[in-house]
């Protein structure tokens, strides 16, 4: 695991969108929900997936992204929000069960346009919260200004499978490939 500055979060960001849309896929949030990426699931059910954020706000960052592409939280079928909620709530009790951080972070994040740092598919961010100080305020814990988090293959792979091992109920998946 390597912590980097934003800047340079930026660049490696902008190559990683870049491989995800070289199928024509036009959104990086659906190429990743439909597993062209190079990370596993830490779980799934019918309607969204659980990805480590590999440009992460902190350690264990996950992100819950309905496979359904929609903008607008208030257009979203009730059954996928359901969805992607259970795995929000899974989410935050793997990272609390594999992590034990001082408090884990739940936020609906999509922007209404494509920005360096967002995108417009909705989706959630799950937080591990490890600081008690000021760095654990919400500005600067959905931020990158504490850097971003990136980690090698092998170690995102290995903490995929920690937290699937650590997730409650039947739905994860083995960390072993995307799909």
């Amino acid at each position: 695991m390597e912590v980097i500055d934003k800047d340079n979060a930026l660049l490696r960001l902008a190559e990683h969108k870049r491989r995800l849309l070289r199928d024509g896929t036009g959104c990086v949030m659906c190429a990743l929900a439909h597993g062209h990426a190079d990370l596993p699931f830490v779980a799934e059910n019918a309607h969204a997936v659980v990805l480590l954020d590999r440009f992460a706000c902190r350690y264990g960052h996950l992100m819950v992204i309905p496979r359904l592409h929609e903008e607008h939280l208030s257009r979203l079928p009730y059954e996928v929000f359901h969805d992607v909620q259970q795995l929000t709530h899974e989410a935050a009790r793997a990272i609390d069960a594999c992590l034990q951080p001082a408090r884990v972070f739940t936020a609906t994040l999509g922007a209404t346009v494509e920005l360096p740092m967002t995108y417009s598919h909705y989706h959630m961010h799950v937080i591990p919260v490890f600081e008690t100080d000021e760095r654990a305020r919400p500005a600067r814990v959905l931020s990158w200004s504490e850097g971003v988090v990136v980690y090698d293959d092998a170690e995102a792979a290995e903490l995929c499978q920690k937290l699937s091992q650590h997730w409650p109920g039947a739905r994860p998946r083995a960390a072993s490939g995307s799909r």
